[in-house]
């Protein structure tokens, strides 16, 4: 009997051992990140081996900084992928190599209740994820707590002070102030020659371009208006060929004519653009009024406290003016993306691959994926979802929007941040959203119903996708063109105006709208 009792013990320890091995045996995977240049290791992210040891997973990374657009279409008409991609494909990818990638629908309804969360209380994440066809080849991304638009417009409230103006309010009231920061030494350092009135960065359509001041002709622009589209009374158009456009361009011409307007923010690039907005080696201000995401990183640490944020101009200087002034609505632009992580149609453990995918939807490892683990020093957990960003460690020597890119995925990753999720954020942030306070009443106009056009919601057929890619070509030659030409008084805007409305429609404008105008319907109805 004892020696009966011994055996069975034995068995069952034996049984014991296996079973803790069997659990402690994790899936193996692969994986690629497209990463921010200044992104460091993924091994060194502490935050992300957790979501690997709680998953079960070993992941081999595979990190790349630069050129992925180069290699991606050898590396995927190859079929050389790994498990899983993160940050690396786009759209277009599931028709022009079908067949490389897993169609996700069942394993998000088996695996991923997180992601399945985001879906049914954010709509246009599924919206989002869907192709045309209404499969879904790679889960999106949420982060609800960036602004509800994109760009700032600042205006330097000391040299306002100085010359004893008021912060303008409307169109010539705004021309009034540029005249005053041109003809006076409005920063004081004894020169009356180097303030530049107001400077710009991009050309038609571009995130901090001139064109973005159409909101106080009463145009609503959605998601920065790429290339010009807009919806109005659920009519998608192009302020490119309205009449409101040419109404800008006129008064654009005259601040430029009056040089009113920095000449070398037509060839200057980014960095130049944010170089002279920091001042000179005095550390006096040069930039009147300028476009920006946040102050201190427009301006530097020292001069941002001299600008607040201006706008929208009321229209006073056209006859037919009718409308109150718009601001642009970026939400969902700034808070979704598509594409962050797809899978392999060859992933020998969907499940496990899934699985590992949802992790990043938790609620906190969602905030950690875009500003850095808690275990890393980047995030403090202060209560149940709660959470505060940590400001960077002295001996980084940087500030808190390098210090996220530095440590994390960033922006660049998985993520569903509900909007019930409490975060104290760092001051680059804090400031942003404070900032926009200044639009929030012109926001408030827009018409959901019949002005909301989020454009990367819309679905297109391959077909559709090429004839948008192929007729866009000639009808932004044709916008870039005459933007310049004007802007500068090349060319008369009200003299060439007809004859240009009939090169853009001829470079295939029409079409366009049609296509997008299907899209935007079929976006409606579901």
């Amino acid at each position: 009997m004892k020696r009966m009792l011994a055996v069975i013990l034995a068995l069952a320890l034996c049984l014991g051992c296996l079973s803790f091995a069997a659990a402690e045996e994790k899936t193996k995977l692969t994986a690629v990140f497209i990463s921010h240049p200044l992104t460091q290791s993924v091994y060194d992210m502490e935050w992300l081996m957790g979501i690997e040891a709680d998953a079960g997973v070993d992941i081999e990374w595979e990190q790349i900084y630069t050129d992925w657009n180069q290699v991606k279409s050898t590396r995927f008409a190859s079929g050389d992928i790994p498990d899983l991609l993160f940050n690396a494909t786009a759209d277009s990818d599931y028709t022009t190599y079908d067949g490389l990638f897993m169609e996700l629908t069942d394993l998000i309804d088996q695996y991923a209740p997180n992601v399945k969360a985001m879906f049914e209380e954010e709509p246009d994440t599924l919206a989002l994820a869907k192709t045309a066809e209404g499969k879904i080849y790679a889960t999106p991304k949420f982060q609800g707590k960036w602004p509800d638009t994109n760009g700032v417009l600042f205006i330097n409230k000391t040299w306002l002070d100085n010359l004893n103006l008021e912060v303008p309010k409307t169109l010539s009231e705004l021309k009034n102030v540029l005249i005053a920061f041109r003809d006076n030494d409005a920063n004081g350092n004894g020169d009356p020659n180097d303030e530049v009135p107001m400077d710009f960065n991009g050309w038609f359509g571009s995130a901090y371009s001139l064109s973005n001041m159409i909101g106080s002709w009463g145009i609503q622009l959605v998601n920065w208006g790429y290339d010009g589209y807009f919806a109005e009374d659920g009519v998608i158009k192009c302020y490119a060929v309205d009449e409101r456009y040419k109404a800008m361009m006129s008064y654009l011409a005259d601040l430029y004519a009056e040089k009113l307007i920095n000449p070398n923010a037509i060839t200057n690039d980014y960095s130049m653009f944010q170089s002279l907005s920091r001042g000179d080696s005095n550390g006096n201000a040069l930039v009147g009024v300028v476009y920006g995401w946040e102050e201190t990183d427009k301006f530097g640490p020292t001069l941002y406290s001299q600008y607040i944020p201006v706008g929208p101009f009321t229209d006073d200087v056209d006859d037919k003016a009718t409308s109150e002034p718009r601001w642009t609505y970026d939400f969902s632009g700034l808070n979704m993306s598509s594409n962050r992580v797809a899978m392999s149609a060859k992933c020998a453990n969907p499940e496990a691959a899934m699985r590992f995918i949802d992790k990043f939807y938790e609620a906190e490892h969602s905030v950690e994926s875009l500003f850095g683990g808690i275990p890393d020093g980047n995030l403090e957990k202060i209560a149940d979802n709660h959470y505060k960003v940590l400001d960077p460690p002295e001996e980084a020597h940087t500030d808190n929007g390098t210090w996220k890119w530095t440590s994390t995925f960033a922006d660049n990753g998985p993520m569903y941040i509900r909007r019930a999720t409490v975060i104290d954020m760092a001051q680059d942030m804090a400031f942003a959203l404070n900032e926009r306070e200044q639009y929030k009443e012109a926001i408030a106009r827009v018409d959901m119903d019949k002005e909301y056009y989020p454009q990367f919601l819309m679905k297109y057929s391959v077909e559709d996708q090429n004839t948008l890619a192929q007729l866009q070509v000639g009808v932004t030659s044709v916008t870039d063109g005459w933007w310049g030409l004007w802007l500068t008084g090349e060319a008369d805007v009200n003299d060439t105006w007809d004859d240009y409305v009939a090169e853009v429609n001829a470079n295939g404008l029409e079409t366009i709208l049609a296509i997008r105008q299907k899209a935007f319907d079929a976006w409606k109805a579901q």
